[in-house]
């Protein structure tokens, strides 16, 4: 929810916002061959550059993520897995945070304070505060994770994205040699409402159904950040939401239809359909952005996982293993 991780590279963000359970793959870097651990200081479950990875700290990540993946960690080995990339991901941002510390680098503070305002602003009133309180959050620590956040972007762009770049000539053999990315899926666009309680989900669709006007209604009650352009989610294909939500969007026909309350993970959610697109096969025009995009993407990942090899090659790193294994 919390914005910080806005307007940032797709692998970057990934790298970033290590807050879901399917985001804990493999990490570019990491080290296998340095999982010795060379006596690090009590209570601290790494030690990178001098600098301890607290087990407060590991710890209170390491909570955020079970609430997210709920039932997830009961598996032993599952949850093993867990931590131990989750104690390389810290490293890897702890040595990000020293790097950027060496080059001097520092955060505009109108861009910092923009940040953390976001999600207050695209948030009805007191939803936000009321997300980190649920997550055992204080504003505090929120806009230290932010800064966090910003300095390693900030990083990651100077040394990792603006190196990047994909010709023409890329493109264009890409398109050739995968027929796929010519294929448009079929699309829907709709405006939702998101609610907390079924009840009150149940009696805005009564709202509606006696035609007061969505948009307005999802403006006035909805708990979800695009609730400032009237609920308008965009245009989206099958496989990019969650599978109710998705059964839903694509069951409905005419435009201006309304679906049934659906619930999900995140609240009690009503849809209008706005328009459908009809799969079809894209020119290599229309097809060219999303292919530039995939090959960035492929380049970027490429150029984080080298450039924080060598960030480790230079580093002194010791973990403390039997300690992550007490970790619970």
């Amino acid at each position: 929810m919390f914005g910080s991780c806005r307007n940032i590279h797709p692998s970057v963000a990934a790298r970033l916002c290590l807050v879901a359970v399917a985001g804990l793959g493999p990490l570019a870097g990491s080290c296998s061959d340095q999982a010795v651990a060379v006596r690090p200081r009590p209570q601290a479950v790494a030690v990178v550059n001098d600098e301890p990875i607290s087990i407060d700290s590991f710890q209170s990540t390491y909570d955020e993520l079970k609430g997210a993946g709920r039932g997830y960690f009961g598996n032993k080995d599952k949850a093993r897995k867990i931590k131990q990339e989750l104690l390389e991901h810290l490293i890897d941002e702890k040595l990000l945070l020293q790097e950027a510390r060496r080059r001097g680098l520092v955060l505009d503070p109108k861009l910092l304070e923009q940040s953390v305002q976001l999600p207050f602003e695209q948030y009805p009133p007191g939803e936000a505060e009321r997300q980190l309180l649920a997550r055992g959050k204080s504003l505090e620590s929120y806009r230290h994770d932010t800064r966090r956040t910003l300095l390693i972007f900030k990083l990651l762009k100077q040394e990792v994205v603006d190196r990047v770049a994909v010709s023409s000539q890329e493109v264009t053999k890409y398109y050739q040699q995968h027929p796929q990315v010519r294929q448009q899926a079929e699309m829907v666009r709709v405006r939702q409402i998101v609610t907390r309680t079924k009840e009150e989900a149940e009696q805005l669709r009564k709202r509606l159904k006696r035609g007061e006007s969505f948009e307005q209604l999802a403006r006035q009650y909805s708990l979800g950040p695009e609730a400032s352009r009237g609920g308008d989610l965009g245009f989206f294909a099958r496989g990019t939401m969650p599978p109710a939500i998705e059964e839903s969007c694509f069951s409905l026909w005419r435009p201006k239809q309304i679906s049934q309350v659906i619930t999900s993970p995140y609240g009690y959610h009503i849809f209008q359909l706005l328009e459908r697109r009809p799969a079809r096969e894209l020119s290599p025009e229309e097809a060219a952005p999303r292919i530039e995009k995939t090959i960035l993407a492929r380049k970027v990942r490429e150029a984080e996982a080298y450039f924080l090899r060598k960030l480790r090659e230079g580093a002194s790193i010791e973990r403390n293993l039997e300690l992550l294994e007490r970790i619970h």
